[in-house]
């Protein structure tokens, strides 16, 4: 993965980003009140080093604006948020991106994965009756015990050859 590439959940799949780290360094003094506004120049930027569909520039406004905001909330926290603090392999937690997609379409709702996973990784929601990954960063790195006990196998992760680049691309060999 590119240093400055970031995994970043685009309905129910991870999608690759470059220049978000920067672009966002760059909106950590401004005035976001015209959440309009914002989305649109951040959609801009993105679009000039990333293939962005057609039809779905309004869901990656969304996602963009969604991570900006939560990259602010951990510079204001010192860059950790209070659940974020461990680390795995010397590397922060909140700077891996692993953990469980629900595909939405295929989730009958039965909760194993609420009542297996011990970390609150996910929470069930009553209007959409689906599961919901609503503390990603609780997932333990490498597990992915709870796709296998989902009847209708609609939990996926990354594949583990992202830790291993993960690894290796910081020293930390494998």
């Amino acid at each position: 993965m590119d240093e400055d590439e970031t995994l970043v959940e685009i309905e129910g799949g991870l999608v690759g980003l470059v220049g978000l780290k920067s672009l966002f360094a760059e909106y950590a003094d401004r005035d976001l009140s015209d959440a309009r506004a914002i989305k649109s120049e951040l959609l801009s930027h993105v679009e000039k080093g990333n293939h962005v569909p057609p039809g779905k520039r309004e869901v990656y406004a969304d996602t963009i604006f969604r991570e900006l905001g939560r990259y602010l909330e951990r510079r204001e926290a010192g860059g950790r948020s209070e659940a974020t603090r461990m680390t795995w392999r010397g590397i922060a937690r909140e700077s891996i991106q692993w953990f469980p997609m629900v595909d939405e379409d295929h989730c009958d709702g039965c909760k194993k994965c609420i009542t297996f996973c011990s970390f609150g990784v996910f929470t069930f929601s009553r209007k959409e009756g689906t599961i919901k990954v609503t503390n990603r960063y609780a997932c333990v790195v490498g597990c992915s015990l709870c796709s296998s006990v989902c009847p209708p196998g609609a939990i996926s992760f990354p594949p583990l050859s992202y830790l291993d680049d993960l690894t290796r691309s910081r020293g930390g060999g494998g």
